[in-house]
């Protein structure tokens, strides 16, 4: 696994989303997000078939708080 970027929470509560991709396959990328508190992964969540940008719109709509997790 590897890291893209980091998202921080605009509540300034400890809260992170990073992004992540692995290759399970040749060429194919699967990008992932773990959602943490304090360094404590308390989410993950994966993107199947889309695209980097997409997950990246994920990651800040949440640090953002538009983006609630379930």
């Amino acid at each position: 696994m590897n890291e893209i970027s980091t998202y921080y929470s605009d509540q300034d509560d400890g809260m992170t989303a990073t992004i992540y991709y692995h290759s399970p396959y040749n060429d194919a990328l699967e990008y992932f997000i773990q959602y943490k508190r304090d360094g404590e992964c308390f989410y993950t969540e994966t993107f199947p078939g889309r695209s980097i940008y997409y997950v990246e719109d994920a990651a800040e709509n949440w640090a953002l708080g538009i983006k609630v997790l379930p």
